[in-house]
């Protein structure tokens, strides 16, 4: 089995884990329930998404976080994915005129030159083997002054909290799929997008050790609760996710303080870059 089949394969039998994403399809972006949604949100405002723009995201799973980008945006959304399970459940829960889901290769994407206003990708590049050509389809397909997005899992992870975990013995990274020779160099990245179309105009570092604790801290409560039947629950979903978008809010800026001791060395589990093709 080749190894795009392998990652459909794996991601039709084990799709991201949203918690309540009915709750959370209804209150788009205005609910973050962890620190890293918070970052991601932050990237995406840096976009200036508009109520008339297109937006495609690659790999885009089971729609839900595509579905809050269009309803926090109000813009029109293309999500592709590799795994046939995951599209078929974005386009039955989530698909209405202005949002579709379609099966796609990020190699090889079934658009036009100049498509969409913007490109994002979240958690996907690092589940590529030919990187360069999915970056270069994303750069075609995005309109000439368009943003391209792409956040990913960074190559210099030295140090933090999950580097720790794979260090003593957690299988922190193969139970998503994860091949650690895929991590991409953040460096590597800006420069092979500055010798293309795109200028690259912002990189940011995500993952420290005190956000990544907090991040776990919380999925970790999501995965009981799912466990013990709990997402069935619209009232303790509601109150749940309240209380953790509240404490991430709060504790967001303070926890992203602690972890510039990392940053400032490069070391992150994660990183945002942001590009804008030539006009």
């Amino acid at each position: 089995m080749n190894f795009s089949k392998t990652q459909e394969k794996f991601y039709d039998e084990h799709p991201t884990l949203s918690p309540w994403p009915e709750i959370l399809s209804k209150k788009a972006l205005k609910t973050l329930y962890k620190p890293r949604e918070i970052f991601l949100k932050n990237e995406l405002d840096k976009l200036k998404i508009g109520n008339t723009s297109r937006v495609l995201e690659v790999g885009s799973g089971q729609g839900i976080f595509l579905k809050r980008v269009c309803g926090q945006y109000l813009c029109n959304g293309i999500g592709a994915d590799i795994s046939s399970g995951s599209v078929d459940y974005a386009n039955k829960y989530y698909s209405k005129s202005n949002l579709k889901f379609i099966k796609s290769k990020a190699e090889k994407l079934p658009f036009e030159d100049n498509s969409f206003d913007f490109v994002t990708s979240f958690d996907t590049l690092e589940h590529i083997e030919n990187q360069v050509l999915a970056v270069s389809e994303m750069i075609r397909v995005l309109k000439k002054g368009g943003r391209l997005l792409i956040y990913t899992l960074n190559k210099n992870d030295k140090y933090t909290l999950d580097w720790i975990w794979e260090k003593l013995g957690f299988d922190i990274y193969s139970r998503a799929a994860h091949k650690r020779s895929l991590f991409v160099d953040s460096r590597k990245l800006a420069e092979s997008l500055e010798k293309s179309s795109v200028k690259v105009e912002t990189l940011d570092l995500y993952g420290g050790i005190f956000t990544l604790g907090i991040d776990e801290i919380i999925m970790v409560k999501i995965l009981i609760a799912k466990k013990l039947g709990l997402f069935k629950s619209e009232k303790i979903g509601n109150s749940a996710l309240i209380s953790f978008s509240f404490f991430s809010k709060l504790s967001f800026n303070f926890l992203s303080l602690l972890d510039q001791l990392w940053y400032k060395n490069g070391h992150s589990l994660g990183f945002a870059i942001i590009a804008k093709k030539s006009t």
